[in-house]
């Protein structure tokens, strides 16, 4: 059996460990987001919790792990493979989601998992039930679970369809005193030495918080909201502007746990207030980009207000490879002109050389359907087998796979720090990806900008990209480019890439260096995850990058050198080609 660590033992924490809580008081609140990167226990907090919950025929609660490669199958449920060809005999394969019923469903990495899989996830969560109807099964799974789920917000946003349905979003940091990382590691230490000897000794306090919950859920359906704070929340939620009443009710929900887990029978405004805390937090929308203006290269260089990696054999001075801070002005873009597709008859770039290469390396998106090998298709390979002689215990089974048709899908790194912003670059790039939206395929877009890397939007529609696209409006600050490669690709991989995913970066190449760096260490880091990526598609990553002098040239070369990214430099002269082109 294996011991997990104690609720209560968990030092701080305790707006998510409140949110879990408030859950266990009524599951139907709809499920918590912990966001906070790797190592801040957020899983260890969310096993122990799975602990307090009611137990049924003297078992525990059960604590279900989705593992991020989940395929449907084991989500679902579907045949017992191993019974199926032994004997013959058709029987049912419990899935994950059924395995949850009554306890935790955990989901690591959900900003990770396909959309397909995670939608599916959470609409079972919110109604409980699920009807499968498959492989010759008929069964309705019951599956009220607590959804808790975890990401590491510098890895990829969460879809907003997805973040929705989480009803609290508890940002988990690592903030600790000294006194408090010293108390983590006695305790940590303590149970990874004698588990049970820990648990003996946190019992009584786990054993408190399982009679409080108790209670709580006792009294839960007794408690009373008065309407005069039901009217001021709701007039609170329509300034929010908050869409749909999910949010709100999630609120109202939330609020009475609170009172219950209390033993009150009132709900009170800091009921509400908490309880706004917890479900709003990660519903914030997105500040509205500055409006368009002249786009003004006074007082602006490449690479200004950030430590970039400065080329090889420039006249740049040592000290310029010392980390500094990001000017806190950001550069403006102008609107967006016209995109240009490739078959122009115009060259979409001065030398037609590079438009040859760049057809190349995107010919596989308007390339036939292809197809990939799908889910087992249990009851066609059954009645397959039986008409090539199989029989149960035998050999010759043969198998029978669905073939899914693969969505053409174009993954797009936009570097949006002021080194791009400076040069020109970043507005004539955003041009270019604009050109190369073709219908029908779904569109990622993955943004450094301020510093940090976020989704610009996700599987969305070529239409809808370019309006976003046309949103950016400005250039600021440093270039994280190693994390925003690295979370391009786990973003890709965990999705299942096919030959029609292309993958394209716009950027300058200038990482910003961190304290101690060199610009050596840098361009290896980079080299690095720009190698891992084009190890996941089955085409060439395209960079766009600026047009510069020798030095510069030499460097991205150096940086491209050996991933099997394909290398294109843009002229920043917009409007060369004439009527409204883009060079």
């Amino acid at each position: 059996m294996v011991l997990h660590y104690p609720f209560a033992a968990v030092v701080g924490m305790e707006r998510a460990k409140r949110s879990l809580l408030l859950h266990a008081v009524d599951p139907r609140i709809g499920g918590t987001l912990l966001l906070g990167h790797r190592g801040c226990a957020k899983s260890t907090l969310a096993r122990g919790f799975a602990a307090l919950l009611p137990s049924s025929a003297g078992q525990t609660s059960p604590f279900v792990n989705v593992p991020l490669g989940v395929t449907e199958d084991r989500l679902l449920g579907s045949v017992q493979a191993d019974r199926l060809l032994r004997t013959g005999e058709w029987t049912p394969q419990e899935g994950l989601l059924e395995q949850a019923h009554g306890g935790v469903l955990y989901l690591d990495e959900v900003n990770l998992l396909p959309d397909a899989l995670s939608d599916l996830l959470l609409d079972s969560a919110a109604s409980g039930v699920h009807h499968l109807e498959r492989d010759g099964l008929s069964r309705t799974l019951h599956a009220r679970y607590i959804l808790v789920g975890t990401m590491n917000p510098e890895e990829g946003e969460l879809r907003p369809q997805l973040s929705d349905r989480f009803a609290h979003g508890v940002s988990v940091e690592d903030d600790f005193s000294t006194e408090e990382r010293v108390e983590i590691g006695r305790r940590r230490m303590a149970f990874d030495d004698a588990p049970e000897a820990f648990l003996r000794r946190w019992a009584a306090e786990t054993e408190a918080l399982r009679v409080q919950l108790s209670k709580a859920r006792l009294i839960l359906l007794d408690v009373v909201i008065p309407d005069a704070l039901r009217v001021t929340l709701a007039e609170r939620a329509q300034r929010a502007a908050a869409e749909g009443m999910r949010a709100e009710l999630a609120v109202l929900r939330s609020a009475r746990a609170a009172a219950a887990f209390r033993g009150d029978g009132v709900v009170t405004q800091d009921d509400i207030e908490e309880a706004w805390m917890l479900c709003m937090g990660h519903r914030a929308s997105t500040p509205p980009s500055p409006p368009p203006a002249p786009r003004s290269a006074s007082g602006s260089s490449p690479g200004a207000g950030q430590s970039p990696v400065t080329p090889p054999n420039s006249a740049a001075s040592a000290s310029s490879l010392t980390p500094k801070d990001s000017l806190s002005t950001p550069i403006p873009l102008t609107s967006m002109l016209i995109p240009r597709v490739l078959s122009i008859p115009e060259p979409l770039f001065k030398n037609r050389s590079l438009t040859a290469a760049l057809s190349k390396a995107t010919a596989h998106l308007s390339s036939g359907a292809a197809v990939q090998t799908g889910p087992v298709r249990w009851q066609a390979s059954f009645i397959a087998s039986m008409n090539s002689g199989w029989r149960p215990g035998k050999t010759g089974w043969r198998w029978v796979r669905s073939k899914l048709e693969q969505k053409r899908r174009f993954w797009a790194l936009l570097d949006a720090s002021r080194s791009t912003g400076a040069s020109q670059f970043l507005a004539a790039a955003r041009d270019v990806l604009a050109g190369l939206l073709r219908a029908p395929m779904r569109v990622y877009v993955l943004l450094i900008q301020e510093g940090r890397v976020r989704w610009l939007l996700r599987n969305s529609a070529p239409q809808t990209a370019l309006a976003r696209l046309d949103t950016l409006r400005a250039a600021s600050g440093k270039s994280p480019l190693e994390t925003a490669l690295q979370t391009l690709r786990r973003s890709l991989k965990a999705s299942g890439p096919s030959v029609r995913d292309m993958a394209c970066v716009c950027s300058d190449g200038m990482p910003t260096l961190h304290a101690g760096q060199t610009a050596a260490g840098a361009a290896g880091e980079v080299r690095s995850a720009l190698r891992r990526l084009s190890r996941t598609l089955h085409s060439p990553v395209l960079w766009l990058s600026p047009k510069a002098g020798r030095a510069f040239s030499g460097w991205l070369d150096g940086l491209l050198h050996g991933t099997g990214a394909l290398g294109v430099s843009l002229e920043m002269e917009r409007g060369a080609v004439g009527g409204g082109g883009i060079f």
